[in-house]
């Protein structure tokens, strides 16, 4: 048994002893411009509620409150409350208007991530027809829909606002070039999701085809939102070995493929949260949250 452990030990770092360092490199690089992409699109969305914030501060909000992710029992349980902290001591930006910003962010990412659950379908789907029919439809019903959609969101984010805050999220629907934008960057920060977990694949040589890595996505997404516990350790490293050795990916390199991603989307990314929060003051805002 020990003899066992030791050869499987053995092949899992001879997998990750061969990485090519310029691919986990790049996977680096797209997480971070991720980073980037969700403050650009934070700011356009408090700028059409008339907040002016420097993207610095929103770029500092978004490291720090994914180290309180990282750590904070629940899917963004303790991010989100520092971020809308954050914006409201740095920039006097009103709670109430600081936490439709972050619903509304989410509800544009709810068209980008459902048209990347579709791809992933369709990967196993002879018929990719109806999927692009009931695509459709949900798109369709969210638009006509709107002012339910949002209350409903508000509700499921536990937000607690005026009727004059919510008629303010929900005019943002004629905001086009605000919709296409955040839309777009919500879009492309899932696109940059799949493309780090490609470059993952290939630095342990592994070819595996865009629409299988699309659907490896959607499945490391789903994961993260039902895991309970900080930063959902456990729950997100099992159900991703298991996806990647369910489809065929031989287990030494779906426990690889995984160690690496972890190491870069939480490992790292919890480090630099935690120099950003403690270096920028972060800590003494998250005392006042905590005491409020």
């Amino acid at each position: 048994m020990i003899e066992g452990i030791i050869n499987s030990a053995g092949e899992y770092f001879s997998v990750l002893g061969n990485a090519s360092l310029c691919y986990v490199a790049l996977a680096f690089f797209t997480y971070y411009i991720s980073v980037l992409l969700y403050a650009l699109r934070w700011k356009l969305v408090l700028k059409s509620l008339g907040r002016d914030v420097p993207f610095g501060e929103l770029v500092k909000a978004i490291l720090a409150s994914i180290f309180m992710n990282n750590v904070t029992p629940l899917s963004r349980s303790g991010g989100e409350l520092l971020r809308v902290a954050w914006v409201s001591r740095r920039a006097s930006v009103p709670s109430g208007i600081s936490a439709i910003s972050i619903v509304y962010e989410r509800i544009l990412e709810t068209i980008p991530v459902f048209m990347l659950f579709m791809l992933g379908a369709a990967y196993f789907s002879r018929e990719s027809l109806p999927l692009i029919a009931v695509g459709l439809v949900g798109v369709a019903l969210l638009w006509f829909r709107w002012d339910s959609f949002v209350r409903i969101s508000l509700r499921l984010f536990k937000t607690e606002v005026g009727e004059g805050e919510i008629d303010g999220i929900v005019g943002l629907r004629s905001c086009r070039e605000v919709n296409l934008a955040g839309v777009g960057l919500s879009s492309l920060v899932w696109l940059l999701d799949v493309v780090r977990l490609k470059l993952i694949a290939m630095a342990l040589g592994l070819s595996l085809s865009w629409g299988f890595v699309a659907l490896v996505s959607v499945a490391n997404l789903l994961f993260g939102l039902v895991a309970f516990t900080p930063g959902g350790v456990g729950i997100i490293e099992g159900g991703l070995v298991g996806t990647l050795a369910h489809f065929g990916v031989p287990f030494p390199f779906a426990v690889s493929m995984t160690l690496v991603e972890r190491f870069v989307s939480y490992v790292v990314s919890t480090i630099v949260g935690l120099i950003v929060l403690v270096s920028s003051g972060g800590v003494e805002i998250w005392r006042a949250l905590k005491s409020q």
